[in-house]
């Protein structure tokens, strides 16, 4: 199994750069849960180190992650610290996002390698082939930045542009190397695997796992591990740990801010630890190190007017921990805050940094060399946050996914005669907390087209309980789908005028048709009926796309042409009712790139035929002959229709085909057979109401 550069690179970097006393804390943690949140106990004992049991099922290994607060027992207080001014100008003139993903890398990576006497003595002791792991790092670090930022820099060249060179090639170094500092300071530089497997004598396990982020956010967050065990002689008792924690999401919709009345923000987090620990078996004696560094930010994004982003505020807590064999383990700690901007021109690189202020828990461990490696990790979280700010900033300015137009009366509810007006009260709502918004509605238009009608103001300004007022006036002639379209934005979200409409409801929206034609199998009865009807639809008050009518169904019954005299004569014509319950109707319309109208139709329809007064003349045998007989009330069509039709659809229809021409809204064809008694076929047909279909005014 080919070892993990990055993960190894990482872990030189933080043994070689931090020094001190060290030691492996020898609590054993509870297996690493992605899935629950994580805590540590504020300090960590000292003592000899512990064996890990190897998980039974593959899966991350415990993990001990550093106390972010200071523990009861750390003495020391907070006091505010300058910033480092070459922290606050690491972005400054860069010019796209690969420059700043490159000084991002070196920040964290090369420009950190060999800073200090810890630094001083690794460069000394690499020699040649100090260049060369530096080059590494770097490259390391940009191929994972790269993956956590996305296409934004998918195309940025490598910063290692000279002598290719990676840790995958051998170091032509002992197995061990140990700085020539005090031997409580010592560390290990484990040697790169060959390409194509394991490190000699050593046991690698290594993976990765998504962090589940709430549902109702966007971003990633993960988990990178890589384990070596020794497993031969010389390197029995040896092990080493990597741990890398790095990910965060935002909201997808801005929520009330409680800091100010009326303001909405974007909440998000972000967290990036690693973690390294070693045990290395020596003859005499063992000898551990723990290093790590954490930050956990909490980021809100305030949101304008304009429903843009403004800026970032971002507030972490930081900690640096080493220790070693004999040594407690200790702890720097910082909390930070600062506002940023996330530069849209360069994929959310950040850029306008303001109000960074730095508490410092005051300890031992504190110096120059943590405090610019902590404010290196939080550009860094800016770094990766500004993208994740930027996606999240495009789910709540799309139309209607955040909030919601409401108007009064409700769209589709009233009825207005030729050059009729209403005053429509229009407000904004956010869609979770159904809480009103201030909102800026403008680009009201008469709908279908500007013209019919008239909608006015054109633009206005909602507040909380302060609807806005459109008054609307019908055009003079009848006009489908007459009413106005108006958008919206606000600091909650943004609704399109072309997604949120408001509509009149026409007395006669729509004229259902009904053809039907039965006809007789029966040798013995010969019959043929049709019969038809036109029932104009209005609207239901109250229920939006429902719609009901009542009318006349005309039906003529007969013998057809030439039939045998010995058979039953069945005969009739009149009227009847049909009666529409309720129909619902709901259409999706457009027109596809050649112009023509495209669309689907959902329609339900409830509806009752009722009974027909049809006759049957029997015949008898009188003398050799047929002789007919007095006429009985026989009703031939409903009946027929009704056993046609079977019981899931003599009373209700679904599963309309769309039409949308010349008029012709949908239709829905029937065809039965009456128990193999008949031949059947009816038809409805939805129809467009125009001027000659609407009922007298």
């Amino acid at each position: 199994m080919p070892a993990n550069p990055l993960l190894l690179l990482l872990g030189t970097i933080l043994l070689a750069g931090c020094g001190g006393d060290k030691h492996l804390p020898s609590s054993n943690p509870p297996e690493y849960d992605p899935k629950k949140a994580y805590t540590t106990p504020a300090v960590l004992p000292s003592g000899p180190a512990t064996s890990v049991a190897k998980p039974v099922e593959p899966g991350p290994p415990p993990i001990q992650l550093p106390p972010l607060e200071p523990g009861p027992n750390e003495k020391g207080e907070w006091k505010k610290v300058p910033v480092s001014p070459q922290s606050l100008q690491l972005f400054n003139n860069v010019k796209s996002p690969c420059d700043a993903l490159t000084k991002i890398v070196q920040g964290l990576g090369s420009a950190q390698l060999f800073t200090g006497k810890e630094g001083e003595s690794f460069n000394q002791l690499l020699g040649p082939q100090a260049e060369s792991v530096a080059r590494s790092l770097d490259q390391q670090l940009f191929d994972n930045f790269k993956a956590q930022l996305g296409p934004t820099v998918a195309d940025c060249p490598s910063p290692a542009t000279g002598r290719k060179s990676s840790l995958g090639e051998p170091l032509r170094a002992p197995r061990r190397i140990l700085t020539t500092g005090p031997s409580n300071s010592s560390f290990q530089l484990a040697q790169a695997t060959p390409s194509g497997g394991e490190r000699e004598g050593y046991t690698v396990t290594k993976g990765s796992v998504n962090i589940p982020i709430p549902p109702d956010t966007v971003g990633r967050k993960s988990r990178e591990w890589r384990v070596e065990e020794g497993n031969s002689p010389g390197t029995a008792g040896d092990r080493k740990a990597f741990s890398l924690i790095n990910g965060g999401y935002a909201k997808k919709c801005p929520s009330p801010d409680s800091g100010e009345e009326g303001a909405y923000a974007v909440e998000g987090d972000y967290e990036f630890t690693l973690v390294v620990d070693q045990t290395t078996n020596y003859s005499n004696g063992v000898r551990t190190e723990y290093n790590a560094r954490s930050i956990h930010a909490t980021l809100k994004g305030r949101v304008g007017d304009d429903a843009m982003l403004q800026y970032v505020d971002l507030d972490a807590i930081l900690v640096i921990g080493r220790g070693g064999t004999n040594t407690p383990t200790r702890f720097a700690h910082q909390r930070q805050h600062v506002q940023f901007m996330p530069d849209r021109r360069m994929g959310g690189m950040p850029s306008r940094f303001s109000n960074w202020s730095v508490s410092e828990w005051d300890s031992a461990l504190a110096n120059t060399a943590t405090g610019d490696a902590m404010s290196m990790l939080t550009l860094a979280v800016a770094l990766f946050s500004g993208p994740i700010y930027l996606d999240a900033e495009l789910q709540w300015t799309t139309p209607n996914t955040c909030v919601e137009i409401l108007f009064n009366p409700a769209t589709k509810t009233k009825k207005l005669g030729p050059n009729e007006s209403v005053a429509v009260k229009t407000e904004l709502r956010t869609k979770k907390e159904q809480a009103l918004v201030s909102a800026k509605f403008k680009e009201a238009k008469e709908r279908p087209t500007e013209g019919n009608g008239r909608v006015s103001p054109r633009e206005d300004q909602s507040q909380p309980n302060k609807p806005v007022t459109f008054t609307y006036q019908a055009p003079t002639t009848r006009v489908k789908h007459s009413g106005f379209t108006v958008g919206a934005v606000s600091r909650a979200g943004v609704a399109a005028a072309k997604d949120r409409e408001w509509e009149v409801v026409m007395d006669a929206a729509y004229v259902l048709e009904f053809q039907s034609r039965i006809i007789s199998r029966e040798p013995t009865e010969p019959v043929e009926s049709v019969a038809a009807a036109k029932i104009t639809l209005t609207s239901v008050e109250g229920k939006e796309d429902w719609y009901r009518g009542s009318g006349m169904l005309g039906y003529q019954t007969g013998p057809p042409p030439n039939r045998d005299p010995c058979s039953n004569l069945v005969m009739g014509h009149g009227t009847t009712r049909l009666d529409v319950a309720g129909i619902s109707i709901k259409l999706s319309e457009g027109t596809d790139s050649a112009s023509h109208q495209t669309g689907s139709a959902d329609i339900e329809l409830h509806y009752l035929i009722h009974p027909t007064n049809e006759t049957i003349r029997p015949w008898a045998m009188v003398q050799h002959r047929c002789v007919p007989r007095e006429p009985e009330p026989y009703p031939f069509f409903y009946p027929m229709y009704a056993v046609a039709r079977g019981a899931d659809e003599v009373n209700r229809l679904t599963g309309w085909t769309y039409v949308g021409q010349n008029g012709v809204v949908a239709k829905k064809v029937l065809r039965g057979n009456c128990g193999d008694h008949c031949e059947d076929q009816t038809v409805f047909t939805l129809r467009e109401a125009d001027d000659q279909n609407s009922p007298p005014k």
